[in-house]
């Protein structure tokens, strides 16, 4: 039995016996309810968790979805039991129209293009008298669901028991997404974007998923609602229910499924405990829950997974289901020149980062691109990674034009860069930044991802494998269960440069991977780059330590002021007029001439 379904009967078989165990109108009542907001916050948690965008109006696909049941029942007499998976459509067609629509929207823009669709949604249903009733309530009957004679149970606990294990597999599916690539992608987003984007995600696709799925969640909440309130009104879609998805994931801990899915239950539980203050109840809870985040930043689940004793359980557990590394594979030239660069240039409006730059890179060979500070070193990786578009020129990657190619496109066809200043999820174990950036390596589908299916594990474990070997490569295996924010300035930029190795490429663009490492680190990367070229890897360095790289690569390209002034073999470009000038300046060279003129 895979450990999908397993999960899932367990959690069918806790909600059957939760609704037994009940009999109370009230109890079940409230644990009904606590069980519909528990879908609805991992709904929202999706988005404002994993991706870490804020969403104020997720109430809307929580309103639309319940809308959509109701009107069903009420208007053309279909069971509400056979109409209630149907709510799961309009939450997912309003979430991937809105996540298309916002694809350039981030922060409070986000935020606030959500409250808008909510408010439109308000006014839809307030004025759409004829099918929604508008402010008097659309009354929906919900038939008691069709139950063996043997149970004896009531209407409520019948419902009970839908809710429960609809919550379950709700969780599971979310659960096994949030471990998949899919779920990592969507991490990657939310720490790092421009790392994501390097290492092959479609940030712009992985996030119209994202909302697109959290909302059919969300509208199958609102659907699952329906026998709770009986009547739906346009409050359904106001701020209310949107606060308290985003206050319930906050409450219990945003970096985890378990925390919101506590968050929400616990919003229809502790209201009623103080029901006892009479009016005071909700100024009582409100003073609780700024309490409990303010002492509690990470919320319920985050601060108990951080305890000490269950944080060495968590990595002695993670360390057990660690493939073997799996070498990292030689490299079989696909063509003689991986890059090649045509009067290439970058202007930002009068500046000229990058002027009329020409030259190839061939397979197999480390290229350094030097020059003095401001010389368009990274502007010029930036084009060549896919991150800036060109002004002017082409540029080539085995053949296909990539000047105006996505990053995550560029990175796909083999070219991926690591960045100058550290580029990590430094939240996230070094394993995980691994997991990360192995995206590309054995792709799986997404139907796959949620089931869990036999293909997809042993995918997954070949890309761990992957991963794990890549992070020998550059030495780091025996730091996997450690927060990459942690790890030594050195060995953040080694974990940067195994990063990129994980990510499948022929063409490493690696910039500045020295900078700040003493002599010993410097060493310990240069030998690392050395046996990558002896894998057949093509690296293009850019770096300031110059006797690492002279030492180190085939040939020097020279940037000055935005203009190549040199090309040509580390011992012939030390040697060069105008790159001693460039670096020492012209004052420097005349005083050398004059010192070697004969007295």
């Amino acid at each position: 039995m895979s450990r999908t379904l397993r999960d899932v009967l367990l959690g069918v078989a806790a909600a059957a016996l939760l609704a037994a165990a009940l009999t109370s109108t009230y109890l079940l009542d409230v644990a009904a309810y606590a069980g519909v907001l528990a879908v609805f916050v991992l709904a929202v948690s999706v988005t404002f968790g994993q991706l870490g965008y804020v969403s104020f109006g997720h109430a809307a696909f929580l309103g639309l979805g319940a809308y959509t049941v109701g009107v069903l029942v009420t208007r053309y007499g279909w069971n509400y039991w056979a109409c209630l998976p149907l709510g799961l459509l309009p939450g997912l067609l309003l979430g991937g129209l809105i996540g298309v629509v916002s694809a350039r929207l981030s922060g409070a823009y986000f935020a606030i293009a959500t409250l808008v669709v909510a408010e439109i949604l308000v006014l839809l249903v307030m004025n759409w008298v004829d099918v929604t009733r508008g402010p008097m309530g659309l009354m929906v009957n919900a038939a008691p669901l069709p139950l063996p004679d043997w149970l004896d149970w009531n209407a409520q606990q019948g419902y009970l028991f839908v809710v429960g294990a609809s919550l379950a597999v709700v969780f599971v599916l979310l659960r096994n997404l949030r471990d998949s690539a899919t779920g990592r992608a969507w991490t990657a987003i939310r720490e790092a974007p421009a790392l994501a984007e390097s290492l092959g995600v479609a940030s712009a696709r992985s996030r119209v998923l994202n909302v697109a799925l959290s909302g059919a969640v969300a509208s199958f909440a609102g659907g699952l609602l329906i026998p709770k309130v009986f009547v739906l009104s346009p409050s359904l879609l106001g701020v209310g229910y949107s606060a308290t998805g985003i206050l319930g994931v906050i409450l219990g801990g945003k970096a985890t499924l378990v925390g919101p899915m506590l968050g929400g239950m616990l919003f229809a539980v502790i209201p009623e405990w103080l029901r006892f203050l009479g009016d005071l109840n909700f100024a009582a809870f409100a003073v609780l829950l700024l309490v409990v985040v303010r002492v509690l930043p990470g919320g319920l689940v985050g601060w108990l997974a951080a305890r000490p004793a269950l944080a060495r359980r968590l990595a002695a557990r993670s360390a057990r289901d660690w493939p073997a590394p799996a070498p990292v594979a030689p490299r079989t030239p696909r063509q003689a020149t991986v890059l090649e660069l045509a009067g290439a240039s970058r202007h930002f409006k009068g500046l000229k980062a990058v002027q009329d730059v020409s030259f190839a890179v061939r397979a197999g060979e480390i290229v350094g691109l030097i020059g003095p500070n401001g010389a368009g070193k990274t502007t010029l990786l930036s084009m060549l990674s896919g991150f800036l578009p060109p002004s002017a020129g082409s540029i080539r990657g085995f053949g296909r034009d990539i000047a105006h190619q996505a990053p995550h496109r560029v990175a796909r066809l083999g070219v991926v860069r690591s960045f100058q200043q550290t580029a990590l999820c430094a939240g996230q174990t070094v394993a995980m930044n691994m997991a990360i950036a192995s995206h590309m390596h054995r792709p799986a589908g997404l139907a796959g991802a949620l089931l869990r299916t036999r293909a997809w594990r042993e995918r997954e474990r070949e890309r761990m494998a992957h991963a794990l070997g890549c992070l020998a490569e550059v030495g780091l295996l025996a730091r996997r269960d450690e927060l990459a924010a942690n790890l030594p300035y050195g060995e953040q930029k080694l974990l940067g440069v195994a990063m990129a190795l994980a990510a499948g490429p022929d063409v490493l663009l690696l910039d500045e991977p020295a900078a700040g490492l003493n002599h010993v680190e410097a060493t310990r990367l240069a030998g690392v780059l050395s046996g990558l070229r002896d894998k057949g890897f093509t690296l293009v360095v850019v770096d300031h330590n110059l006797k690492m790289l002279m030492a180190l690569v085939d040939r020097v390209v020279v940037l000055h002021h935005g203009v190549k002034i040199a090309d040509g073999t580390p011992q012939a470009v030390a040697r060069m007029p105008a790159v001693v000038d460039a670096y020492l300046g012209g004052a420097h060279a005349q005083q050398q001439d004059a010192a070697e003129v004969p007295a």
